[in-house]
């Protein structure tokens, strides 16, 4: 007999089988891994795991002086939408551990150290420690700083002049967008860093109230709002010895993203840079004196150039990363002359990752897609071409990698099976178990929801979801719920363990709703034409996808069309907006959570990737733009946002409301006091929760 899941079960973190070794640093002989894990609820502790001896121990626990995380690490953990609290970063470096945390920096010497609290570490934020373990860099007060580890004497490296002015920290865009969360990279030989300037003066201030507190308070943002001017940013180097000049680096008269920055050597570094409009990438070669030495590599795009993730620059002046030029993402190799050549992937197969390069920079190790992207695998690339797969077998394989591919850590799961982390260090039939998992998914009695298939207009074939109740339909059929998310960068259908434990999904199933996710076309990971259809517009091709989606469920399945639904939340919530003011004779029940209304309000770096801005694609914006169609509403709809979310403001949900009460629409609404756009904390996870489902229960 199966458990009903309640709502309380929902809310709970972590999810049945998420309690798993996470952010890991492999040792600098590759012959161990440290990582956290939840040992006590949802704190995180730090373990190191020995391949040798294959056991874990622990190393560190979150410090037990009270306080709480400034506004910069909250800020960082929605960035990262991490909601684990204890230990949230770490850094081993020669014997010693740094963790920041609360405010302060916690240093240890070897793994038995104990952990004291750094004096002089006070507020310094972003922290990184020298190669060496002495030092430590950081910012204060908008300035750059380096800290004595065994002193706490803090040295000035780089000050801000004024108020808007930082230096050494990344600003919004690249963190929230161009996943770069640095803002200074400390060479190899300890001696210079390369830092940024990001000057935000003369961005507005975007205020938002926070109106639930005992004392109202304002906070502040410089959000950079489509068509509008980004931040100035600009790159330096200065030495960490004593000359203070700073050697600033110049790309150029073109606005231009900076996305990534390789030493190379003590020397010279490489620079990644993207246009503002998205259809140039560059990597320049620079020198520890700021001069250019010419570029290395370029590509251009008639519509738009994703980052390229993890790259690496090998000894012989080798850039080892990636591309979509050719279609599918492929590693690209760049010599130390600017000649590059892409090496092939198995059919079908996309690169994710590039994870490691072997010491005969023969063989790299790359995450690559397997199965229309559902599934993630270790592949081996030989350098003159040919692949190995490494882990054989269905289902989703999360990695870490020492860089050399000495050792792997493998977390592989899929719609059965939670993941288990395993260590591999050869022959991957001889993995060693850093911590077992032992959820079952007939133990928490869940069924596996199932894969399926939808071929749309123009023959593309689409990854398909589906969470079916048990016993016989209803005569009219089963009321049919959409979870969707939509839009580009993003991917929803995957045989990974985490879709069996979406129990959201699982509660409408048990109660007899059947529930269906589809990643439509312009989702992440199938390569720049299929996630090209959205170039200059959204919403269409997408909502056409999940109607095909929901037509193809009637046809597997007993479906009473005159009952569906659909929910989600920041661009899955647009998606439900959408679906109910565009399509009203499909979907007649939704719950939009933290929605884009307009992307006129949205940044520019996201936006403008895909639509450019509202003077060059007018007709684009008009396109997404809900407000102006307020008036078509038919169904039932649930709006929730929280008020403090700093991503998707509330000022989106503010207008859609102002337009459906000028239209004189019914509709049911939850606001969130205190949440930003991830929904944090127990009682407002679970109110979400209650109101999301009950609606559904209520008018489907």
């Amino acid at each position: 007999m199966r458990q009903p899941i309640s709502f309380e079960d929902i809310a709970a973190f972590p999810k049945p089988g998420g309690r798993v070794p996470m952010n890991f640093q492999f040792s600098e002989d590759g012959r161990r891994v440290y990582y956290l894990f939840p040992h006590r609820g949802d704190e995180l502790s730090l373990f190191v795991f020995d391949g040798a001896s294959g056991t874990s121990r622990l190393v560190a626990e979150a410090p037990k002086e009270p306080g709480e995380d400034t506004f910069d690490e909250e800020m960082r953990r929605q960035r990262a939408r991490f909601a684990w609290s204890g230990i949230g970063q770490y850094q081993w470096q020669a014997g010693t551990l740094m963790i920041p945390m609360h405010g302060h920096i916690y240093i240890q010497h070897g793994e038995d150290g104990g952990l004291t609290r750094l004096s002089g570490s006070e507020g310094i934020e972003a922290p990184q420690l020298s190669h060496n373990g002495q030092f430590i860099v950081g910012v204060l007060d908008s300035s750059l700083v380096k800290l004595d580890v065994g002193s706490g004497v803090v040295e000035y490296l780089a000050r801000s002049p004024e108020a808007g002015i930082t230096l050494g920290l990344a600003e919004y865009a690249a963190q929230e967008e161009f996943d770069r969360s640095e803002g200074f990279w400390i060479s190899p030989n300890d001696e210079d860093v390369a830092l940024t300037e990001v000057d935000e003066r003369h961005i507005p201030r975007y205020p938002i109230v926070h109106l639930d507190a005992s004392r109202i308070w304002t906070e502040e943002h410089r959000y950079p709002f489509v068509g509008q001017e980004n931040a100035y940013v600009r790159l330096g180097i200065r030495s960490l010895g004593g000359d203070d000049t700073i050697r600033w680096i110049d790309w150029g008269p073109d606005e231009r993203y900076l996305v990534d920055v390789l030493w190379t050597s003590p020397r010279d570094l490489l620079v990644l840079t993207i246009s503002r409009h998205h259809q140039h990438l560059a990597w320049d070669r620079y020198d520890r004196e700021g001069n250019h030495l010419g570029r290395v590599y370029e590509e251009t795009s008639a519509r738009w150039i994703n980052r390229p993730g993890r790259s690496f620059s090998l000894d012989d002046g080798t850039l080892v990363t990636s591309t979509e030029r050719e279609g599918l993402r492929r590693v690209l190799l760049v010599s130390s002359h600017g000649h590059w050549r892409t090496i092939e992937n198995p059919p079908e197969q996309a690169v994710i990752n590039i994870l490691a390069v072997d010491p005969t920079h023969e063989n790299i190790y790359v995450l690559a897609t397997r199965r229309r992207a559902l599934e993630r695998t270790l592949l081996k690339i030989s350098r003159q071409g040919g692949w190995e797969e490494i882990t054989p077998g269905d289902g989703w394989h999360a990695l870490a990698a020492e860089r050399t591919g000495r050792a792997f850590v493998d977390l592989p799961s899929n719609l059965d099976h939670a993941p288990t982390a395993r260590w591999i260090s050869g022959d991957v039939s001889q993995a060693l178990v850093i911590r077992d998992n032992p959820v079952s998914r007939e133990d928490l009695g869940l069924t596996a929801p199932r894969l399926f298939a939808v071929e749309v207009e123009d023959k593309t074939v689409l990854n398909g979801l589906a969470y079916i109740p048990e016993g016989p339909a209803p005569a009219a059929g089963w009321p049919l719920v959409v979870s969707v998310y939509g839009g580009p960068h993003a991917q929803m259908v995957i045989n990974e363990w985490s879709e069996t434990v979406d129990l959201q999904a699982q509660w409408l199933q048990q109660h007899g709703f059947l529930v269906i996710k589809l990643d439509s076309r312009g989702s992440f990971n199938r390569g720049p034409d299929f996630e090209g259809v959205l170039f200059r517009r959204f919403g269409e091709v997408e909502l056409a996808d999940q109607i095909a989606g929901v037509r193809e469920a009637g046809r597997l399945w007993p479906v009473d069309r005159t009952r569906v639904g659909i929910y989600g939340w920041s661009y899955g919530g647009y998606m439900t907006l959408r679906a109910l003011l565009m399509a009203p004779e499909v979907f007649q029940v939704g719950v939009s959570g933290a929605p884009v209304t307009d992307f006129r309000w949205y940044d520019t770096a996201y936006t403008e990737r895909y639509l450019g801005t509202d003077e060059t694609n007018h007709a684009g914006y008009g396109s997404t733009d809900l407000v102006s169609k307020a008036g078509r509403l038919k169904g039932k709809l649930l709006l929730i946002h929280g008020m403090v979310d700093e991503n998707v403001h509330f000022r989106h949900s503010a207008a859609m409301i102002q337009a459906f009460i000028d239209h004189g629409k019914d509709f049911d609404l939850v606001l969130l006091p205190n949440s930003r756009h991830m929904v944090q904390g127990q009682s407002n996870t679970l109110y979400r929760i209650r109101r999301t489902l009950e609606f559904f229960q209520e008018h489907l």
